[in-house]
Order: structure tokens, then sequence, then C-alpha cells
């Protein structure tokens, strides 16, 4: 099978854990040659499903590929969510990205906008999602548990470095403010 010259993966890496490492190396492994990472939502923080900023979520993406050895193979870029389009976002995706060829989602209705919007759209395996999935990284964060098991290492050192959990804590306090 011939390997894709560039392929976009979306997600919001909220934060970014084992399960996204694995997809993104499974993809610039065996599907393309280059990797756009765009970070959905990239305008929402501090608050419960969202608690980082877009740009704190790209520096803890950029030191997990930059560890696992495979950060020239990827470009990131951050999407703003317009509210209540999947399809007015999915557009900001292609504007603000570099050109590619193909998306690499699971969810239906993003490849449903993508391939109405004439992109070639695949899967990808899932990577135990049950186990590794943000909501579970961001309760660990907000009780106090490890993330060691989660989240690679230099994810782990830069939500330590900079109070991931103290930002959990504080965004679930004001969840009813």
């Amino acid at each position: 099978m011939k390997k894709i010259k560039r392929g976009l993966y979306w997600g919001r890496f909220n934060p970014p854990h084992y399960g996204h490492l694995e997809v993104i190396k499974h993809l610039v492994s065996n599907k393309c040659g280059e990797l756009v990472i765009a970070i959905g939502s990239a305008l929402a923080s501090h608050e419960p499903r969202n608690p980082f900023t877009g740009g704190e979520r790209l520096l803890m993406l950029r030191a997990m590929l930059k560890e696992a050895g495979i950060d020239g193979k990827v470009i990131i870029v951050q999407v703003p969510d317009v509210a209540g389009s999947y399809a007015a976002t999915a557009h900001n995706a292609v504007l603000l990205s570099p050109k590619f060829d193909c998306v690499f989602t699971n969810r239906p209705v993003i490849a449903d906008v993508f391939s109405q919007m004439g992109f070639a759209v695949e899967s990808f395996p899932d990577f135990e999602r049950v186990k590794f999935n943000a909501t579970d990284v961001r309760k660990a964060l907000e009780t106090g548990k490890s993330v060691d098991k989660l989240v690679p290492p230099a994810v782990g050192k830069w939500l330590a470095e900079n109070d991931g959990a103290k930002r959990m804590r504080t965004v679930e306090l004001d969840r009813y403010g």
C-alpha cells in the first residue's frame, strides 16, 4: 500500500496520553510520510473538559513527540471551534493546516464532514481506548492520583512542572461557580 504524503489527525489532546502517542506512531510509521496534528477546541481552556490552553497542549505534544523521536515527522496546528458547526470547524482545519491528502479519524461525524469536503478518510486502531483516554487522565489529576501509567513521561513531567493537578482541581471547583 502506498503511503499518503501528508495526513491530518484531529483531537483535543487535553491532555495527550499513551493512546494518542500510539495512534501518532502508527500513522507516521504505516500510513503517511508526514502528519498534521490538529489541536481542536484550541481556544477552550480552564474548564473541566478542556483544562489546558491550546498552547499548553501544543507544548505537551511537542515534548511527547520529541521524546518518542518522531517530532520531525509531525506538524502541529491549533484549530478553534466554530460553535455548533463541525463543518465550519473542519474548514478552519483546512485553512490553518498545510495541504493534506487524508484525514484519520474514528469519529463518524468528523469522517462524514471531511468526506463531504472531498477528502479521503481512514480509521485507525484504537490502541486500548478504554485504558487510555483523556477523561481518566483529567480525573486522576483532579483526585491526586498518579498519571504515570496513562501519559508518556514527557507529558507527566510537563504536568508536574506546571501543576496540572492544581489546574484540574481549580476548574472542577469552579464547575458550579
